[in-house]
């Protein structure tokens, strides 16, 4: 697999870059495991099973989608394939498992660099933690297709994965900078190294690979006034803080949001996440606070952004979420 030492000149060349690797990414070893316990049952598999494989690996699922659109005719690709189980229905389980066996994997590629591995692992947790959280909330908000804003959710930082796969020296300098610069802008920080910021490649990969249109509404962090959009936004933006613990300082706030949005009190919503009673005890208050925030969705959405400018730690490079 290829390998950048030196960045690319600006955004246009990432996006020409990544397009032309995107079929062929590597995935996760335990994706590669899990697909081949299913295998012996491939004929009479359920789309929804494989879906569900495919949707805790964001390589996995960004090389579907691509290997489809590909596959078809120009005159019959369309961007309103949103869902993983109408794509594997589309590209037929037989044909999936063919394409999953030209597949390399992240741990391989990655080997001699255990550091850069362990870090993008890492941010894939995270991914697959923020798509179960969008998943959760979309369900309770009846949301009209909930596979779109897992999907979004598992896609969110795809930039930053595919930095760590093809450019894992330049994403380790991003790190050490934003260590040592933590008021300067990640954006600044961004373009220094790779001469465009990462929403800029994401945006334009996204039509390069003419993915679904819904993503980039789904991802606009300007559009947060949609409940779809404040989903996925909230739900990527508390995996990022859950990251660094339960003693955040931005996750009360992060709470107040996801109250105001799903309209459940703190207290259910922190059983739904699991928090460790220490938590539960500090984040509910010394009275047993339970009553959800006053705030209008506007205000909560703004008190969740009013940080948005400030350093996320040194393991999450993307901050402003």
């Amino acid at each position: 697999m290829e390998r950048l030492e030196h960045p690319l000149p600006d955004a246009a060349a990432w996006i020409r870059f990544f397009a032309e690797r995107a079929d062929k990414v590597p995935i996760l070893k335990h994706t590669k495991r899990r697909l081949e316990e299913l295998r012996p049952a491939a004929e009479t598999l359920n789309a929804h099973v494989l879906s569900q494989v495919v949707l805790q690996d964001p390589l996995l699922t960004l090389r579907l989608m691509v290997t489809l659109q590909k596959r078809r005719p120009p005159d019959l690709r369309t961007r309103e394939l949103t869902t993983i189980d109408r794509i594997l229905l589309m590209l037929g389980i037989r044909a999936f498992y063919a394409e999953c066996d030209r597949m390399a994997l992240v741990e391989e590629e990655l080997a001699d660099l255990p550091d850069e591995l362990t870090m993008l692992l890492r941010l894939i947790a995270r991914l697959r933690r923020a798509a179960r959280f969008a998943r959760e909330w979309a369900l309770l908000r009846r949301d009209i297709e909930v596979s779109e804003v897992v999907v979004a959710a598992l896609l969110h930082d795809i930039t930053e994965v595919l930095m760590w796969l093809y450019a894992p020296r330049l994403m380790s300098l991003l790190i050490r900078l934003r260590r040592t610069y933590p008021a300067i802008p990640l954006e600044q920080l961004q373009r220094k190294v790779f001469n465009a910021t990462e929403v800029e490649i994401r945006n334009g990969l996204i039509d390069a690979l003419e993915l679904p249109e819904i993503l980039k509404k789904l991802l606009d962090d300007h559009l947060l006034e949609n409940p779809r959009t404040r989903t996925v936004w909230l739900a990527t933006r508390l995996a990022r803080h859950l990251a660094h613990g339960w003693n955040d300082p931005r996750i009360p706030a992060d709470l107040d949001a996801i109250q105001e949005l799903v309209h459940v009190n703190r207290e259910i919503l922190l059983k739904q996440l699991g928090a460790p009673e220490e938590a539960m005890a500090r984040l509910l208050g010394p009275a047993g606070e339970t009553t959800p925030p006053t705030q209008t969705s506007g205000e909560a959405a703004a008190a969740v952004s009013a940080d948005a400018s400030k350093p996320t730690g040194p393991d999450a490079p993307s901050g402003g979420e």
